[in-house]
């Protein structure tokens, strides 16, 4: 089969129709030179020779002017908002070829090194293998998704929604989870600086993006960032909009709601532009009882400064969400997909795909502890025990600075302030695991509070001497044993990105730079609500009585800081000409961790040690002076330093006017995050090595103006990787970190895109992957306390060789359309199908070489969406327009598995141990939009 398919790729790579005329046609583009991205809606005119004709571009850019005579013919591009393109054409015996890079109109600066500035790849140009996602296209397909949903046409990504709350989708770039995939928002990192996770539920970034690039492999970033699959550029709106308002409302399945107003000055007096941006958005969530509330702000100043361009941006998100923390046995959401994979019917089953334990409701009320009577009964309540809430503001501001004509430097700083975490349940065993009611499958929290409640102290019993019995005397605290905790994750962050740009000669340019940030985590859970209770006990504060009363809002089970350091250099050299460019560059980095932990007993430094002092203890010293916690310090860790540094070399060699190869070549030493370096308990990992990753790229492009197709080939290997795994098998939380494993991707991609009329054009998109474990890896296992899992021990030996990577499908097939009958109404279907998708799995389990086995390969995926729209023709002297859009997501309505992570504590190839999540069923959305 392998070899009927490659066949049928480099076949329709090779194909090229040729025809013989009489009369001939110009075609090309008309493209952003900033973003790359084609400008549907401009204007070409021809004149000369006799003819004064034209045409306007469609949604990709492109245009035709066809029943053309040879002879010389002057060719103009224009586009509201930029400066006017012209070429001069010629036509011999063959059509002509005029594409257009238009510059905005207020752009004095040069844009090829504006784009170079934020990392952004260019077409013949940039050896990376990359995919962009144009604004129309954006509009058109996203509807209420999160923004990496519309990515899964890129070849060798796999996007998810996660468990279904809205911002908790997950991304994979061929194998590599988002922890690995640089994400950047015009320039700046976003990846979390002690995880690498990223959190798209900060932003709702869909409305105000201008173009979304994906590089794979390699990327084009200057800057040291975690891109191991990939770099995801998000451009917003900024200084070349022009001026106009944009109104929109959208609702759609599961009660969704949303109503956006957006509004951009254009370049206004001075040379000051401002675009602004605002949005509500509610729905009930397509997961039971997975709740969204957000708002979102954007807003952008600009400022042309003598040779200067300046931009200010401040975005945010405050909101909150209903999460699905968990996947659940298979045979719980549905008997017929438990069937279908061979597994047992689950007790108490066949809930649906919507099904969410993680909620529940309740009565609260007071009761009397003597007569037990009951009084003050409320309203029943829904209540989440898992559920999100952050507001994570970011600031940015760009300099982009013409020295002269050589020299150009671009600066950013910015600003982060996150704050908020995650709601979860805890039981005072400092267990997240707490009560489920057997009957309905949701969070018991009627039991929980009925328990609390009556959980009274008990003050004294004494017998009575007139009535023979025992008389009980209650105190008015009632300690809870299960109760809800925010688990909070906020933090302080603050850096630059600093570059310039020396034109060294006509083919050579030099670039050197500097990237320095700082990262301040704060960690901890604080009691949310006590669930009938008026207090708990202390957990895990060993600086306080362990029978000290904690309230709402006090810190309990953990308590940290966490430090990062981050500074950074790199220098490119790149050549170029019209035919060879070349690039090669390097990054290093110095990068420092360190941890403060107040629930550890305090310190003492004497007699030549730090001595642990807790509440209650003593130490003495040699001296006999005795010490209490009193004297001591919080335990604080020395710096944990590691070095970093990448070193990339990459030429595309432009074969013919529509051809081109690349390759690309690189080493990334990278630095562990914060969470692979330090235990839960604040110890340092032994051992630990900074991860090496190789990289090798070959690609092929064809680019005509109706057709563009990219073949490529890579392959990974990437040493010394670290994962982290928790399991709740045994009802408590068990946490694993394996380290020093390899692991090999490798894989073949294709993209076609082909416009086969005015009205009707093509994508396709193909992806076969090969991913693999290579060798031996180091095990670790500590419970939520930090403290190693009795039986187990340090640095056990575990055995991956040759198991397939699981948590993503390793092929991709793709096949979109987009179909305009009539002027301004448009039909875009999208079909797509994963296969080849392996579960997640718990690689502490190997430890035995003769009973190793490979994961669980899951059933193959499809699934149909079907987007349209009308444009309806403009009105008010062609002041207003008006757009109705709509989407039909998963149009079958079939289900199948998104996410498959094992918590079973075992290695997933019994089908009845499969835990997972699945997509979404059928769901619509509509929207009307006005622009003026």
């Amino acid at each position: 089969m392998k070899q009927p398919l490659l066949t049928f790729l480099f076949t329709s790579l090779a194909v090229v129709s040729a025809e013989a005329q009489s009369t001939f046609s110009i075609r090309g583009r008309v493209l952003d030179k900033l973003t790359g991205e084609g400008l549907p809606g401009a204007t070409v005119q021809i004149s000369g020779n006799g003819v004064n004709t034209g045409a306007g571009t469609e949604v990709n850019g492109s245009y035709t002017v066809p029943n053309l005579k040879p002879g010389t013919y002057v060719v103009r591009a224009s586009f509201i908002g930029y400066k006017m393109g012209e070429q001069k054409v010629t036509i011999g015996s063959q059509n002509a070829v005029a594409t257009f890079s238009l510059n905005s109109d207020n752009a004095t600066l040069s844009e090829v090194q504006v784009v170079g500035s934020l990392g952004i790849a260019v077409e013949r140009s940039t050896p990376v293998a990359f995919s962009a996602v144009n604004e129309v296209k954006l509009r058109e397909t996203l509807s209420n998704r999160d923004l990496p949903m519309i990515l899964n046409e890129t070849p060798g990504v796999y996007a998810t929604q996660g468990g279904g709350g809205t911002g908790d989708s997950r991304i994979n770039i061929r194998g590599f989870d988002q922890r690995n995939v640089a994400v950047m928002v015009n320039g700046v990192p976003v990846n979390d600086m002690e995880t690498g996770q990223v959190f798209w539920s900060n932003w709702d970034l869909g409305d105000v993006t201008k173009s979304l690039q994906v590089q794979r492999g390699l990327s084009a970033s200057r800057i040291a960032v975690p891109s191991v699959g990939g770099t995801i550029n998000v451009l917003t709106r900024g200084f070349d909009d022009k001026r106009s308002m944009l109104a929109r409302l959208e609702t759609g399945s599961n009660n969704y709601r949303k109503a956006s107003l957006m509004l951009s000055s254009g370049t206004l007096k001075g040379d000051w532009a401002f675009t602004f941006y605002g949005s509500r958005r509610t729905s009930d969530g397509w997961v039971t009882n997975a709740f969204d509330d957000a708002w979102t702000y954007f807003g952008n100043v600009s400022k042309k400064l003598g040779s200067h361009r300046l931009s200010l941006t401040g975005l945010g998100s405050p909101q909150s969400h209903g999460t699905r923390s968990f996947q659940s046995q298979v045979g719980l959401y549905s008997e017929a997909k438990a069937r279908e994979l061979g597994a047992n019917p689950v007790a108490n089953g066949d809930k649906g795909f919507k099904y969410n334990p993680f909620w529940g409701t309740l009565q609260r009320y007071d009761r009397n502890p003597v007569t037990r009577q009951i009084s003050n009964v409320q309203d029943t309540e829904v209540l989440n025990e898992r559920s999100n809430f952050y507001h994570k503001p970011q600031i940015n501001l760009n300099d982009f600075w013409q020295v002269n004509d050589r020299l150009f430097v671009s600066t950013v700083v910015y600003a982060s302030y996150g704050r908020g975490g995650g709601v979860s349940g805890l039981t005072s065993g400092n267990s997240s695991t707490i009560s489920t009611s057997s009957a309905t499958g949701q969070t018991d929290f009627q039991g929980i509070f009925n328990r609390n409640a009556r959980n009274y102290d008990l003050v004294s019993v004494t017998r009575n001497p007139t009535t023979g019995r025992n008389d009980t005397i209650f105190g008015e605290g009632r300690r809870a044993t299960q109760f809800l905790v925010n688990n909070v994750n906020s933090h302080r962050w603050y850096g630059f990105v600093t570059g310039a740009d020396y034109t060294l000669n006509d083919k050579l340019t030099l670039s050197a730079g500097v990237d320095g940030r700082t990262y301040y985590g704060l960690h901890y859970r604080e009691i949310r609500d006590l669930l009938g209770g008026t207090y708990a006990l202390n957990i895990a504060d060993r600086n306080s009585a362990p029978t000290s009363r904690l309230g709402i809002g006090d810190k309990i089970s953990y308590n940290y800081d966490g430090k990062t350091q981050w500074l950074g250099g790199y220098a490119q050299l790149e050549y170029k000409t019209p035919v060879l460019s070349a690039v090669v560059s390097g990054t290093v980095s110095r990068i420092g961790y360190k941890r403060f932990d107040y629930f550890q007993p305090k310190v003492v430094n004497v007699d030549g040690a730090n001595r642990p002092v807790g509440f209650g203890q003593t130490y003495t010293a040699a001296d006999g002076r005795v010490y209490t916690a009193a004297d001591g310090s919080t335990v604080e860790t020395d710096w944990a330093r590691y070095t970093g540094y990448s070193v990339k070399a990459g030429a595309n060699y432009n074969l013919t006017e529509f051809n081109n190869l690349f390759l690309n070549v690189g080493y990334n030493s990278k630095v562990p995050f914060f969470n692979q370096v330090y235990t839960t308990q604040g110890l340092l990992y032994p051992n630990v090595r900074p991860e090496g990753i190789t990289s090798i790229e070959l690609g092929y492009s064809i680019n005509y103006p109706s057709m563009k197709a990219t073949l490529n080939t890579y392959y990974t290997l990437w040493a010394n990787k670290a994962t982290n795994s928790v399991s709740t098998a045994t009802g408590e939380a068990v946490y694993s970190s394996v380290r020093n494993v390899d692991a090999r991707h490798m894989g073949v991609e294709l993209s076609v895109a082909q416009e086969i009329s005015r009205r009707l054009q093509l994508n396709a998109a193909i992806a076969l992957g090969d991913w693999r474990w290579i060798g031996e890896g180091l095990l670790n296992q500590t419970d939520e306390g930090g403290n190693p899992i009795p039986g187990t021990q340090l640095d056990q030996r575990v055995y991956l060789d040759n198991t397939h990577v699981g948590d993503a499908a390793q092929n991709q097939f793709q096949l979109g359309l987009r179909y305009e009958p009539i002027r301004g109404l448009y039909v875009r279907p999208s079909f797509l199908l994963f296969t080849k998708y392996y579960a997640a799995f718990n690689p502490e389990n190997i430890v035995n070489p003769a009973t190793r086995t490979d994961s669980y390969r899951l059933p193959t995926s499809r699934n149909l969406d079907l987007h349209f729209g009308y444009d309806i023709k403009p009105l008010f002297n062609d002041r207003v327009k008006l757009g109705l859009k709509a989407s039909v997501l998963n149009v079958l309505d079939e289900y199948y598995f998104t996410d498959v992570s094992n918590r079973n504590n075992s290695n997933v190839v019994d089908p009845n141990l499969i835990q997972a999540f699945f997509n979404r069923g059928r769901t619509f959305t509509v929207g009307l939009s006005a622009t003026l």
